[in-house]
């Protein structure tokens, strides 16, 4: 079983490959992407941080702004931690496919 810490650190290293193998998806879209890459960033965020980071937002941008961000940011969490939890349970002969945010509902 995996410390929370390890688990976190496990589920950001996820998000960061996904985004990376989704970069070029979004050539000449540099809003959407910012959007990705802000949710993905709250998604690998720990409890208290997220809540910090999400009242920010609210203050900054308002409370509908911050209200979407934590629903994409969760479900890009979800997500991953379903992938992680499907690989884990795998066997070692049994391929599973890598995260993408095609197969992840983001």
């Amino acid at each position: 079983m995996l410390s929370a810490i390890d688990q976190n650190s496990e589920i950001r290293a996820a998000i960061a490959a996904m985004l990376a193998r989704r970069r070029p998806d979004y050539v000449g879209q540099p809003s959407a992407w910012r959007s990705l890459c802000e949710a993905a960033h709250v998604a690998g965020l720990a409890e208290p941080a997220q809540a910090a980071f999400l009242s920010q937002i609210t203050t900054q941008r308002g409370a509908d702004t911050a209200l979407r961000l934590r629903e994409h940011a969760a479900s890009i969490r979800v997500a991953v931690v379903q992938f992680l939890e499907r690989r884990s349970n795998a066997s070692c002969n049994e391929p599973l496919a890598t995260p993408t945010l095609t197969n992840l509902a983001v």
